[in-house]
């Protein structure tokens, strides 16, 4: 995998009197061979990405030494071998991306029709595109017709039916641009939202101040092949855990946002699909109130402090802050109920997000009758809403209009309240009208295929895109309240599934399952999703619009939460 070049450099010649690029090189090979010698090594995929990020640091740093088109090779070859372990497509794009920009910003490396020609085997191997695998083979004959790897690549162009006669053509690559930054942040959380115009490659850092030329820490990302289509102003956000946020172009086609911290605990880095956003989590210690988002758009511009939404997806003042503060202000109304409300006295659950699914531009699955997903959620949710507050608990509903609230938003709202609950309520859909059931999901990773379908849906993205997130989710579990969202789901299932048939009602239970939910992503409490019937079948579409099953549904779960909470207590006693 290493070029046997620079192996012998790495290992061969001493590091006391070498340049920078040559030292930081030597230490990711050693850390390769320490990969490569240990079967058990690479079975986590950290160890493989600290592999990766060290040859990263020399690109990064040292673009211009002779050093980087080496890296970004063996980035490449790394990827491409995690991916025989991962199957994920997300390894193999980023192998390609090391590969593509080795080989247009380092065309006079002896290395880029290697690259060229890695990025042909991965097409015709591994993607099975044969057209896209020939078009590369004839970029080598176009390019590099005289190396070593052109012989070859007419060998492959023929065998795969194409024609080894090429001309010379002028080829562009569009950049990235990157869209805006949003912040919202509470006392001891942060979230920051980079919006790009479309899928790209990017790497997370942090700074520690002993590396930092600035006061305090760091934390940056590495937007690759994103530039900046104007001159952005910094974020001030100074809520006590981040102070600043600035972007700038950092080499030629890599954007960097960097984020100035305080004494934090945590944070992590993911994305969310359709459109492509780049989440970043902070958690530390901060003695700041509830602050509102700010954010910049592709001109610099800063709208005033709440004003993260646009007119076209909510309304005109409405921010997160306000949905958090409106409904803490709220009067707990006193509503019959058939928990009693001594049951929920001395109970760790105080404060409860529910999130009707959909809304807005967003109507979700429609019924053979014409009925939309995002009515029957909102009516669950506010009925359960009623519920809870008349239990005494302190209910938010992420929405309770008919307003679209993107995915990465309403979980921000359950972590920014400080919600000791998160549910969010769905109906589900089918391809076929027999399907019926009622089920509760929590956060984990899965293989079972009809579950990936249904979380495919909610996330509004392919299968295919979300099977990339199943491996984000194992670096996220360490911090993700996944047991304990599990036994809340099995409270939930059970309590519904109970009350329905007490009142007559035959819906199948479907169990409790897992998959990857962007809305439940990262939330810091239990946290499940709800598919409270098939709005696809005409039968369970009629029942949804029943007052009486709906009404079945929201005390089934009013009263797996108080169970919940009530197993919990005795734990802890």
């Amino acid at each position: 995998m290493i070029s046997t070049l620079l192996v012998y450099l790495a290992v061969a010649v001493p590091q006391r009197g070498r340049n920078a690029p040559l030292s930081l090189y030597t230490r990711a090979v050693k850390s390769y061979y320490a990969l490569n010698a240990s079967p058990q090594k690479q079975q986590y995929r950290n160890n493989w990405l600290d592999v990766i990020d060290q040859f990263g640091e020399i690109y990064r740093k040292y673009p211009d030494s002779e050093y980087a088109p080496e890296s970004l090779f063996d980035i490449g070859n790394l990827y491409n071998k995690l991916y025989t372990l991962s199957f994920l497509s997300s390894d193999l794009d980023h192998s390609i991306r090391a590969f593509d920009v080795l080989q247009r910003h380092y065309t006079k490396s002896k290395l880029s029709d290697d690259a060229l020609f890695k990025i042909a085997e991965i097409y015709r191997t591994k993607k099975g595109d044969v057209k896209t695998a020939i078009d590369f083979y004839k970029r080598i004959l176009e390019d590099y017709p005289s190396s070593d790897s052109a012989p070859m690549a007419k060998v492959w162009i023929t065998r795969l039916g194409g024609t080894a006669a090429v001309k010379k053509t002028a080829r562009t690559r569009p950049l990235c641009a990157l869209q805006g930054i949003k912040v919202w942040s509470s006392g001891g959380y942060t979230r920051i939202v980079i919006s790009v115009s479309n899928d790209i490659i990017y790497s997370g850092h942090l700074l520690k101040q002993e590396e930092n030329d600035r006061t305090g820490k760091r934390v940056y990302v590495d937007l690759d092949g994103t530039m900046l289509t104007c001159n952005t102003a910094p974020v001030v956000v100074k809520d006590g855990i981040v102070e600043e946020i600035r972007t700038g172009q950092f080499n030629r086609d890599t954007v960097r946002v960097v984020m100035d911290v305080g004494n934090i605990d945590d944070y992590s880095i993911f994305n969310l699909e359709d459109p492509f956003r780049i989440i970043v989590d902070v958690k530390g210690k901060s003695t700041q109130k509830l602050t509102e988002s700010r954010a910049t758009d592709i001109h610099g511009r800063q709208p005033a402090a709440g004003a993260q939404f646009t007119a076209e997806t909510t309304p005109a003042g409405l921010t997160i802050s306000k949905i958090i503060q409106d409904y803490e202000n709220l009067d707990r109304q006193e509503l019959p109920m058939t928990v009693p409300v001594r049951q929920l006295h001395g109970l760790f659950i105080k404060k409860v997000v529910i999130d009707p699914g959909h809304g807005g531009k967003d109507p979700g699955a429609i019924g053979p009758n014409g009925v939309a997903e995002k009515n029957i959620t909102l009516r669950i949710g506010r009925m359960l809403a009623e519920r809870l507050k008349a239990l005494g608990l302190q209910v938010i509903m992420t929405r309770d209009s008919d307003t679209f609230i993107p995915l990465e938003e309403r979980t921000a709202i359950a972590n920014m309240s400080n919600a000791d609950l998160f549910i969010s309520i769905h109906a589900n859909a089918s391809r076929s009208r027999r399907t019926k059931g009622i089920t509760t999901y929590y956060l984990s990773p899965t293989r079972d295929r009809a579950s990936m379908l249904v979380a495919a849906r909610e996330n509004a993205t392919s299968a295919k895109k979300l099977s990339d997130l199943q491996l984000i989710l194992e670096d996220l579990m360490k911090t993700a309240k996944i047991n304990e969202s599990a036994t809340f789901a099995d409270d939930i299932q059970e309590d519904m599934v109970h009350d329905l048939r007490t009142d007559s009602y035959e819906t199948p239970s479907l169990g409790v399952r897992s998959a990857p939910f962007f809305v439940l992503l990262h939330a810091n409490m239990p946290s499940i999703l709800i598919e409270t019937s098939f709005i696809t079948n005409p039968h369970e579409e009629r029942l949804l619009m029943k007052k009486s099953y709906e009404r079945a549904i929201v005390d089934g779960i009013v009263k797996g939460i108080v169970q919940y909470g009530s197993n919990v207590k005795m734990a802890e006693q």
